[in-house]
């Protein structure tokens, strides 16, 4: 009688690609926020509403959450999707004859990485969002990285799953 496992603990071969979609959605959606706070900005400071005892505040906030703040979470977030990915990794256990799959889907995912990064490098240009998008300078870092980065996750994710050693079965604990 086979047992049945308590945890489905599989991977998925899309993690990485998944993991670039994701990254380039939020840095295209975070530029796009970005541009909206910059125009809500200009609407306070030009408009009788700059009279009130509350805009240099309001101006203060705004300014604070597009020059640091939006930044700073979008490497938060990128930094936990690379932590999910390498701890998926760790619980997944795969025979070895499954890495040709891996390869063509992380070659798809940088053939893809390459016209997503091209996509962005298009979007920021735009006249609007070039002096938004040149204050984001990790969002900008990361995306024009892509590629990089994209290879190295997905490379090392890849040693991680195809270089466990389960010896006698024992493998990961049942829980």
């Amino acid at each position: 009688m086979l047992k049945k496992n308590k945890l489905n603990k599989r991977g998925d071969l899309s993690d990485v690609f998944v993991f670039l979609l994701i990254s380039v959605f939020l840095a295209i959606s975070f530029i796009v926020v970005l541009f909206v706070n910059d125009k809500l900005v200009d609407v306070i400071t030009e408009t009788p509403l700059n009279d009130t005892s509350v805009s240099s505040d309001i101006v203060s906030a705004f300014n604070t959450i597009n020059s640091t703040t939006v930044q700073r979470g979008y490497a938060l977030f990128m930094g936990i999707l690379i932590i999910g990915i390498i701890v998926s990794a760790f619980l997944v256990r795969l025979h070895p004859a499954f890495i040709f799959l891996y390869i063509i889907m992380l070659a798809f995912s940088i053939f893809i990485a390459v016209y997503l990064g091209n996509l962005y490098e298009s979007f920021i240009s735009t006249e609007g969002i070039s002096a938004i998008a040149a204050n984001q300078s990790i969002i900008t870092f990361f995306m024009q990285n892509i590629v990089k980065i994209t290879i190295a996750v997905g490379a090392l994710s890849m040693i991680i799953i195809f270089s466990k050693i389960f010896g006698g079965g024992g493998g990961l604990p049942d829980i």
